[in-house]
């Protein structure tokens, strides 16, 4: 398949990959999220976290927006990785300390000041200080927004 672009689905899950049975892969999500009968479901192997992937497919050539903040987690230097994209009313967040992946989700936000309190509360949770990390944006942020992050992180990225 090739891959177009990303999709914003909120239906994901990841599990270990010595877990992961193809056949179970509608179950094991709906273990974690609500299905209709008609989603589509799909995954992907994420070697480099030894972990599947699974979602709700939404356009034959696109993966979930959590796919593509996973796979970056290698390209951050830094030991503290936070990776997040807001869109469509939704934050997706992954956040990472050195190998350890501590958080894969997503939340429902109508506002991006929501977005910044789902944000705040995951470090608050894992103990990790804004003011010495740096938040990388993959949805593009207006200047009001970056301006409001720069004022509790170290820095902000873009990618």
């Amino acid at each position: 398949m090739q891959v177009t672009g990303s999709n914003y689905t909120h239906k994901f899950t990841l599990v270990p990959q010595q877990f992961f049975l193809e056949e179970n892969a509608r179950n094991i999500l709906s273990d974690t999220v609500l299905l209709e009968p008609e989603d589509e479901i799909g995954y992907v192997v994420l070697d480099s976290l030894s972990a599947v992937l699974i979602y709700v497919k939404q356009g034959a050539q696109t993966l979930p927006e959590a796919y593509f903040m996973l796979s970056s987690l290698p390209d951050i230097s830094e030991y503290i990785k936070i990776i997040a994209s807001y869109a469509k009313g939704r934050l997706f967040l992954v956040v990472a300390e050195g190998n350890t992946l501590k958080l894969c989700n997503s939340f429902e936000a109508a506002d991006f000041v929501t977005a910044e309190y789902f944000i705040f509360m995951t470090l608050k949770r894992f103990s990790l200080n804004p003011e010495l990390s740096t938040i990388y944006f993959r949805t593009p942020l207006n200047t009001k927004q970056e301006l409001s992050l720069y004022r509790y992180f170290k820095s902000v990225e873009q990618r």
